[in-house]
């Protein structure tokens, strides 16, 4: 689990600023997501099933859709970090080619050095987070600047010539499922209903959709349905109740258990921690 000092959610994707004391299970996101360690203990995540260690001088970078998780111990002191899910299409044209299924992806490595201009940049995005003064145009350049550190960290030009099998468009039953998945994620939907309703048995399906997505059905869905949980709880008119609904949960506790198992906060503490571009905290 972990408490969330700061979210901040626009065009961009989202942003947050975070306090990890639990372990956070497998999962992935639709996002270019990178995560910068600001104060508290080194940690270690697992990424594409490789260990990527967080610190002062080494951030995690995760390609969209890659499955990763923290595995860190309980008990010890908070990791505060700042962790950036950065929409594709932001990218613009580059965005639209690794949406698509291109076979680049933006990150050669799962880490990568920290500059003193990251560390900079890093921390006044925190302090902005924290102590909001700034209009959305102001944070926007401030999360520009650090996302191009990250970037040239990186050694990468956004697209890499990092190779994978993934390819969502070269087959059309695919498409069709990925396409019943996004038009309502939920908990509820049955896997072997979709398999079927695709043209495909269930272990010919599970095999074709790793294949293309480079994730099982049941993680790219509940990708899904987490990421549409977080677009919810930044709705206050929306009851955590109503959200486990839609999503397909039977009951509450499930919900607030699955989301905090993907993400390391629970619901109700993602939405006291969101904060509206714009708007002046004090």
């Amino acid at each position: 689990m972990a408490d969330a000092l700061g979210i901040v959610v626009g065009a961009f994707g989202r942003v947050a600023l975070l306090s990890a004391t639990e372990p956070v299970l497998d999962h992935a996101h639709s996002q270019v997501h990178a995560l910068i360690k600001l104060s508290g203990p080194d940690t270690i995540y697992s990424v594409n099933g490789k260990s990527a260690s967080l610190t002062d001088t080494q951030v995690v970078l995760v390609n969209p859709w890659v499955v990763h998780s923290n595995q860190r111990p309980t008990g010890v002191e908070p990791t505060v970090l700042l962790a950036l899910y950065i929409d594709t299409l932001w990218f613009g044209e580059h965005g639209v080619k690794i949406l698509a299924g291109s076979k680049n992806l933006p990150f050669l490595k799962a880490t990568a050095t920290v500059s003193s201009q990251l560390q900079e940049q890093a921390a006044q995005l925190a302090y902005q987070m924290v102590d909001l003064h700034s209009d959305e145009e102001q944070f926007d350049t401030l999360l520009r600047d650090l996302v191009w550190s990250v970037l040239q960290c990186s050694n990468t030009d956004v697209m890499s010539a990092q190779s994978t099998d993934r390819s969502f468009v070269s087959d059309h039953r695919i498409r069709k499922a990925i396409k019943a998945f996004r038009q309502e994620p939920s908990k509820e939907l049955d896997l072997n209903d979709v398999a079927r309703a695709v043209g495909l048995s269930r272990s010919q399906f599970y095999a074709r959709f790793r294949q293309c997505t480079g994730l099982s059905p049941r993680t790219y869905l509940d990708t899904l349905c987490c990421e549409r949980a977080s677009h919810l709880l930044s709705d206050p008119g929306v009851t955590i109740a109503e959200i486990s609904e839609r999503l397909g949960f039977s009951a509450q506790g499930h919900f607030t258990r699955f989301f905090k198992s993907k993400t390391g906060v629970s619901p109700n503490n993602f939405r006291m921690g969101h904060i509206e571009v714009g708007r002046v905290l004090r």
